[in-house]
């Protein structure tokens, strides 16, 4: 599937959403913090120029959400500065949110009236941004970008991986930044790139950065952005299988 093809079908998924208003039946709660986002206001960012394109390329990577059958994400009761109110939660690895789904089929006893949809990472990052909704890293690459081992993925900035000695060219022909959301698939880019231009990988550097972090950096960027966000392989095969079956 192209990368159109998914930023239509995301696009499709994200305004269902946001048209019904995120109101969603539940009959159970989870409690925890929103780390609000470190980057220039809200207003700022996304009322600059920078944002349009980091928003097109956002949205081309699937995030996910359990949803009941009309696309209503499900609603986690949140607290921040005492008070407590629902939002979403949104899952950067696609196997969490399969865990998730598992736990609220069976605390919810909606059971297959619930199941994970995709969300686009653009509108969802909106959404955070403006404490409303949550977006949960995935376990792994929190600990690979350097979080102790067993840490709570919940209030923890999305990392990316990249190689800043590494370029690939964009569907316009010139070259491009791939910025990771999985480290493995971010050290295969630069044994592939290394197999086909030389060197060793042992001589390239693979660094970490947070999601609020890119995009901030990018949005501030004169010459407009020379990057490309890649989405995990593991979410574009769930699509693939859902939509083929």
């Amino acid at each position: 599937m192209s990368r159109t093809t998914h930023l239509i079908v995301l696009t499709y998924a994200a305004l269902a959403c946001i048209i019904d208003g995120f109101v969603v039946q539940r009959k159970w709660s989870h409690r925890s913090a929103i780390r609000t986002s470190s980057t220039k206001s809200a207003a700022d960012l996304f009322g600059s120029e920078g944002w349009k394109p980091i928003e097109k390329e956002l949205d081309t990577v699937p995030i996910f959400t359990c949803a009941n059958e009309k696309g209503h994400p499900l609603q986690y009761s949140v607290e921040v500065n005492d008070d407590s109110f629902p939002v979403p939660f949104f899952y950067c690895d696609v196997g969490d949110a399969l865990e998730e789904l598992t736990k609220a089929r069976k605390e919810t006893e909606m059971g297959d009236e619930l199941d994970i949809i995709p969300f686009p990472l653009g509108k969802a990052f909106q959404l955070w941004a403006t404490d409303k909704a949550v977006i949960i890293p995935s376990k792994d690459a929190i600990m690979q970008a350097g979080a102790p081992p067993g840490s709570n993925p919940l209030g923890q900035h999305v990392p990316l991986f990249a190689c800043m000695d590494i370029m690939q060219e964009g569907e316009d022909g010139k070259p491009v930044l791939p910025l990771f959301f999985v480290l493995d698939e971010a050290n295969t880019a630069v044994e592939e790139a290394t197999q086909a231009d030389g060197g060793s990988p042992e001589d390239f550097e693979v660094v970490s950065l947070s999601l609020p972090r890119a995009v901030e950096l990018l949005a501030g960027a004169a010459e407009g952005p020379a990057f490309q966000f890649i989405p995990p392989k593991a979410s574009i095969q769930h699509i693939e299988d859902y939509l083929s079956s």
